[in-house]
C-alpha cells in the first residue's frame, strides 16, 4: 500500500504543528511552567490507578480526590523526613567547604608547581596565584548565582507555585484526563485516525516507559545509594545519594558525578583505601542491580532510544531551558523518536519512495544478480525486495 505524498503532507503538518505550539510556549513561558508540567505528569502517572478505582464503583471524582490526596500526604512526609538532614548536611557541608579547598591546594600546589615550570607561557602563572585567581571567580560565581536567586521574584513564584498551585493541577488534570484524551482525538480527522490512535499507543508506551518505569528506577537507586552511603557513615552521603539517585535518567553521567564526587568526599574523609573502595562498592552494586534487575523489568526496550541520544537530549535541553529543559529533554526525545519513525515508515510507503521504474526483475539487474550469488541478502532486504514484486495476501504491511 502506497501514501500520496498530499496524505504525507497533512501528516507532517498535523504532527509538526503541536510540535512546533509546545517549543514555542517552552520558550515563551519556561519561567512559569514547572508547577503545571509536574502537574501533568502526575496525573499522567496517577491515571491508571484512578481508572482502577472506577473499575470498583468510585466516582471519578471521588477517585481523583483520594488519589491525590494520598499522594501529595506521603510526599509531604517523606520530603519533611528527609529535609532536616539535608539541610543539616548542607550547612556543614557549607562550614567545611574551605577546608577541603585548603587540603586540594596542598595537594595540588606540588603538581602545578611542577607542570607550570616546565611548560612556561611567558605570563604570571605561579600555582598559589592560579589557585587564588580560579577561586576566587568561582567563588564570585556561586555568590552572584545565589544572591540572583534569592532575589527573583520568579524564582519565588515558582516555588509557591510548586507548593500550592501543582496539587490543584494534579487534581483537575487527573479528573479529566480521559476527557481530555477523547476530545483530542476528535479533532482529528476521520481518515486519520487509525494513525493517530498507533501514535497515541506508541507515544504512551515510551512515556510510561520513562515517568513510570525511569521514575521508579530513580527512586530505588536515590533510597539504595543514600542508605548506603549514609551506613558507611560518609559525610554528605544523603545528598550525593539522593542526587546521584535522581541524575540517574541520563545514561553514565549521572553516574559518573555521583561516583566522582562520593570517591572524592571518601578520599579525603577517610584516608583509607578500604574505606574508598566499599563507596565504590555501593555504586557497583547499586548499578549491577539497576541493569540486571529493575530496568530490564521496569522499562526495558519500551523509550526506543538511543543512549548518545539520550545524552545529547539532556545536554540541549539544559543549554536551552535550564533545569525544565533537563526534566523534559528525555520524554520530549522519546516522543521526537516516536514521530519520526512514524514519518520514515511513511515515507516508505509514500509515491515518492516506489517509483513505476523500481520494479526491475532479479533476472535482467546483473549488479543484484552478483550482489546474490557472492552473499545472501540480509533478512531485512530480502522483506524489501519480496514486498516491491509481491503484494501481501493479508493486506498489512510486510
Amino acid at each position: 500500500m502506497t501514501f500520496s505524498w498530499r496524505e504525507g503532507l497533512r501528516l507532517i503538518l498535523l504532527v509538526l504543528l503541536p510540535i512546533t505550539l509546545v517549543l514555542t510556549g517552552l520558550v515563551l513561558l519556561k519561567e512559569i511552567l514547572l508547577p503545571f508540567l509536574v502537574g501533568m505528569a502526575a496525573a499522567y502517572m496517577l491515571d491508571p490507578a484512578a481508572d482502577r478505582l472506577e473499575r470498583l464503583r468510585f466516582s471519578r471524582t471521588a477517585a481523583t480526590a483520594l488519589i491525590t490526596c494520598s499522594f501529595f500526604v506521603v510526599l509531604t512526609v517523606v520530603l519533611l523526613l528527609l529535609l532536616p538532614p539535608l539541610v543539616a548536611q548542607a550547612g556543614q557541608l557549607a562550614k567545611e567547604l574551605p577546608g577541603y579547598v585548603e587540603q586540594l591546594r596542598g595537594r595540588l600546589l606540588p603538581l602545578l608547581t611542577g607542570l607550570i615550570e616546565r611548560f612556561s607561557f611567558g605570563s604570571d602563572l605561579s600555582a598559589e596565584g592560579l589557585i587564588r585567581e580560579q577561586a576566587g571567580q568561582a567563588m564570585g560565581v556561586v555568590v552572584r548565582s545565589v544572591t540572583g536567586l534569592l532575589q527573583s521574584g520568579v524564582a519565588l513564584l515558582n516555588l509557591v507555585a510548586l507548593l500550592f498551585v501543582t496539587p490543584i493541577v494534579t487534581f483537575y488534570m487527573l479528573r479529566d484526563w480521559d476527557r481530555m484524551i477523547a476530545q483530542f482525538r476528535s479533532l482529528v480527522p476521520p481518515r486519520n485516525r487509525v494513525s493517530a490512535d498507533r501514535l497515541g499507543r506508541e507515544i504512551d508506551e515510551v512515556l510510561a516507559g520513562f515517568l513510570r518505569g525511569q521514575g521508579l528506577v530513580c527512586t530505588f537507586l536515590a533510597t539504595f545509594y543514600a542508605l548506603g552511603l549514609w551506613a558507611v557513615d560518609l559525610r554528605y552521603g544523603l545528598i550525593i545519594g539522593l542526587l546521584t539517585g535522581f541524575f540517574s535518567f541520563i545514561p553514565f553521567i549521572g553516574m559518573a558525578l555521583g561516583l566522582a564526587v562520593g570517591l572524592s568526599v571518601a578520599a579525603f574523609q577517610f584516608q583509607d583505601v578500604s574505606m574508598i573502595a566499599l563507596v565504590a562498592g555501593i555504586f557497583a552494586v547499586g548499578q549491577f542491580i539497576e541493569g540486571n534487575l529493575i530496568s530490564p523489568r521496569l522499562v526495558g526496550s519500551r523509550i526506543h532510544l538511543h543512549e548518545v541520544w539520550m545524552i545529547f537530549a539532556v545536554l540541549a535541553g539544559t543549554t536551552l531551558f535550564g533545569i525544565l529543559g533537563t526534566l523534559l529533554a528525555v520524554p520530549f526525545a522519546a516522543v521526537l523518536g516516536v514521530l519520526i519513525r512514524f514519518g520514515l515508515e511513511r515515507y516508505q510507503q509514500s509515491e515518492l519512495f516506489h517509483h513505476e521504474d523500481d520494479d526491475i526483475d532479479p533476472d535482467e539487474d546483473p549488479l543484484k544478480t552478483s550482489q546474490v550469488n557472492v552473499a545472501s541478502p540480509t533478512k531485512a532486504n530480502e522483506q524489501a525486495h519480496e514486498g516491491d514484486d509481491v503484494q501481501p495476501k493479508t493486506g498489512t504491511l510486510g
